[in-house]
Parts: structure tokens; C-alpha cells; sequence
């Protein structure tokens, strides 16, 4: 296996092996046109599916990224490009296109209008893939929305947008404008993806998680804007050969800026989003590395104090007052950079420690892009302070969650919407990542 990587919110997931199964729950759509290949095309260098669950508030997005889809479908040699799509539509239901040099050459459409965040739905399309469209490698973009490891029982229950308890891939199974509906946790993706090929993630607990379904992960530590990745650049990019190709997918992504604008006298600013490249095998490594350099500064018997700290570190979640009492991304690296290299005022431990810790990350972290401005979605984009400033430095393109006792937020048990909750802080502890960084340790 080889070649795999993965984005949020789309999410790119490269394999290699076919696995043959039928069309199960896959009928040619009724009327005239391309339809379903009675025979599998190819075989391919490389198909790649764009996995697009647009039942929900991102609806009004597919119509523009199917456009840029098809024009970077021309000129990709002998490699297949795959889309399913299920849209907020009540009449038409979840379809599959094999899109070549533009233009639509099958078309299939499902009987029903099943949940696209349920596993057995996107088994379904996998191997429905895999089947027609055989090739030496897979890629798998996952389009949707996404919020990393914290976790839901996304087939089963029903949990609104505020509650933040979902992975990926909101389907209200309504067909209407909405991002009520049932999610697919990490857990679960890993499990669906891993019986079909291998895979990965970004955010440390959640690429943790994937890690055995992908050599790479390529990914944002931040929310995508709605717009999407320029897929018009990217999708020749997914299809690349040279050892490095992952950085030609980042640096293509990374061209494409977003306006935003602050008032105040910095309107119209033009930002990016962040990405990085994770090289999984290395990430049980850096879990144990991790546990050592927590050693040395976080003691369980001054966790609180050490907590007290965490103002100023560069951040994933939004600046909104909701998302700062419930922050769960905390850059990986400039939280370990700020407790070893030292703060004015305080005690810690010295940068030799830090730097032993930094090389394995580095390793691990293999290639990553920012943008000093930060980003702009929910308010990311950190203007107010020098201190939020993104720098070299700081930034490693990796999250982390950190414990804290912050009474009223959603750290701690809390009930919303008349449903209870254990808090992230007891979450955490169902991640492997938990398990093999050995947070216990410290009383997390």
C-alpha cells in the first residue's frame, strides 16, 4: 500500500489493491444518457472517488465544485476520476458519475436515499468503485463537513450543529437545508475504510486513529472554507507519480485565497488555509516521545497551574466566545515549544528537551504550508494580537487536545439540548491515541 492521503473537509485518501464486489444497491439511472459500465472499465494507474455528503447547509456548494471538477478531469492520462453525490434534492437521490475530460461517461443512480454517513452506505460506493473502475492505486476524497476526533455515534443518533459532537459527513436524511442529521465518528471511518483499503487524517487524536489506513495524510489542522479546495488545480495533482507528490496537492491547495473582512481598517485581506503532511509511521513513535517531553512539565500534581497557560497558543477552533470556551485544537507544536523553551515569569524545562521531541515530530509532520494571517472561517483569522500570529516557529500543523477543569464549558459533564454529556475531558479517553501517549500518566 502506498500513496494515501486524506483532507477536511475534502478529504483525500489514497490506496492501492482492488477488492471485488458488486453494485449492491446501485441501479442505472432512468433516463437517457451514460449509464452504469456492464463491465469494469480500465484497469487504471489510479482512480481517485470524490466522496461528495452535501445533505446539509454545504448543499449550495456542489453545483460550482463539480464544475471545477470536471475541468480537472482533462488531460489526467489513464487514471479514472469517480464522483458520488448525495444533494439536498427530494427527487433526485444519491448518484455516482465517472467523469473523463470533462464530461460524464456513466451515471448511476441509488433506489433509495440512504444516510451517506452511515459505513455500510460508503462500503457500498468503495467497492462499487473499486469493481468498475479497477486500478493499481485509490483515492478517496471525502467532501462534507468535519470536526475531528470529538466523538458521536453518528448512525444511531441525531445531534444538532452546536452540540460539536460529530467526525465527518452530516446527512439530516431530509433533503433540506440543514446540518441536523447523523455524523460518521472517527472510530467508525477508521473500521469502514480499513476493510476496504488503507488511509489517513489530520489532528493528532484523529490521524492517530487512521493510522493504519494510509501511509500520508494530507489535511487542514483548521476548518476548510466553504468554498472548497480549487479542485480545477488540485485533481491533476492527485494523480501524481514522484515520491513528493503530496507537496504538489498542498502547494495547489495552498494557491487558492479567500477574501475576508475585519473592519477597522484591514478589509479584504486575502488569507489561506493551512495544510500538512503526516507520515504515519512514525506516529506511535511520537506518541511515546510526547509522553516523555509531558514529563517534564506536566506533573499531575500541577496540572491545573500548567493549565492556566494555555492563553496566547495558536488554536483551531474558532474565536467565537462558544468556540473559545470549548478549545479543543491547540497547535501541537507550539504547546510543547511554549512549556519547554520557556515564558516570561515561569519555569520550564530547557529547549534540549524540546528539540529531542521536535525531530521526531518533524519527522512526522513531513511538509506544511501557513499563512501568518491565520485563516478565515468562524473567525479564525488571528488579527487582533501579534501573539496569535502564525510564524515558523510556531506553527506545526498539528492539533492537540489538552485537558482543563473550566467550569460551564464542555470540557467538564454537561447537559445540552436535554442530552448529558461526559465532557471532552473523559472523550479523550476513548481515543488510541490516549492509549499510546499514555496521558493517564499525567491525570488526564
Amino acid at each position: 500500500m502506498k500513496n494515501l492521503l486524506l483532507f477536511f473537509t475534502a478529504i483525500i485518501l489514497l490506496s492501492s489493491c482492488a477488492k471485488d464486489d458488486d453494485n449492491d444497491g446501485v441501479q442505472e439511472e432512468k433516463h437517457q444518457g451514460p449509464t452504469n459500465p456492464t463491465e469494469p472499465r480500465g484497469p487504471f494507474d489510479r482512480t481517485v472517488l470524490v466522496y461528495i455528503s452535501g445533505e446539509n447547509n454545504l448543499n449550495d456548494q456542489i453545483a460550482p465544485e463539480m464544475k471545477e471538477i470536471r475541468q480537472g478531469t482533462k488531460g489526467i492520462g489513464n487514471n479514472a476520476l469517480v464522483v458520488y453525490v448525495d444533494e439536498a434534492d427530494t427527487i433526485r437521490k444519491p448518484y455516482i458519475l465517472y467523469i473523463r475530460e470533462g464530461e460524464t461517461v456513466d451515471s448511476m443512480s441509488f433506489e433509495d436515499d440512504p444516510y451517506s454517513s452511515s459505513p455500510q452506505v460508503m462500503s457500498r460506493v468503495l467497492n462499487h468503485v473499486s469493481t468498475y473502475y479497477p486500478a493499481n492505486e485509490y483515492g478517496l476524497v471525502l467532501w462534507g463537513h468535519a470536526s475531528g476526533w470529538l466523538i458521536a455515534d453518528s448512525v444511531t443518533t441525531d445531534v444538532p450543529a452546536t452540540a460539536r459532537r460529530r467526525a465527518y459527513g452530516v446527512d439530516n436524511g431530509r433533503n433540506i437545508i440543514s446540518n441536523k442529521g447523523k455524523w460518521m465518528n472517527m472510530a467508525t471511518l477508521a473500521k469502514t475504510l480499513e476493510s476496504w483499503k488503507k488511509l489517513k487524517f489530520l489532528c493528532v487524536e484523529s490521524v492517530f486513529e487512521l493510522r493504519k489506513t494510509a501511509e500520508y495524510i494530507i489535511g487542514s489542522p483548521a476548518e476548510i472554507p466553504a468554498v472548497g479546495a480549487p479542485y480545477n488545480t488540485m485533481i491533476p495533482a492527485l494523480f501524481g507519480t514522484t515520491d513528493k507528490f503530496y507537496e504538489t496537492i498542498v502547494d495547489r491547495y495552498f494557491e487558492q485565497t479567500v477574501e475576508w473582512s475585519f473592519g477597522g481598517g484591514r478589509n479584504n485581506l486575502k488569507v489561506h488555509t493551512p495544510l500538512s503532511v503526516v507520515y504515519t509511521p512514525m506516529l506511535e513513535k511520537l506518541a511515546t516521545e510526547t509522553n516523555v517531553v509531558l514529563r517534564n512539565f506536566v506533573p499531575e500534581s500541577e496540572k491545573s497551574s500548567v493549565m492556566s497557560y494555555l492563553s496566547g497558543l495558536i488554536y483551531y477552533g474558532g474565536t467565537s466566545s462558544y468556540a473559545r470556551q470549548n478549545d479543543v485544537f491547540y497547535d501541537m507544536n507550539d504547546f510543547i515549544r511554549r512549556y519547554t523553551c520557556g515564558k516570561t515569569g515561569s519555569t520550564f524545562a530547557d529547549s534540549v528537551t524540546y528539540n529531542t521531541w521536535k525531530e521526531v515530530y518533524d519527522q512526522t509532520v513531513i511538509y506544511k504550508k501557513y499563512d501568518e494571517n491565520g485563516w478565515a472561517t468562524n473567525g479564525q483569522v488571528n488579527y487582533n494580537s501579534f501573539e496569535y500570529l502564525q510564524t515558523e516557529g510556531r506553527y506545526g500543523g498539528m492539533s492537540m487536545f489538552v485537558p482543563q477543569e473550566r467550569p460551564n464549558s464542555h470540557y467538564v459533564a454537561y447537559v445540552e439540548n436535554g442530552v448529558s454529556y461526559k465532557g471532552y475531558n473523559e472523550e479523550i479517553k476513548s481515543t488510541s491515541w490516549y492509549g499510546f501517549a499514555r496521558l493517564s500518566d499525567f491525570g488526564w
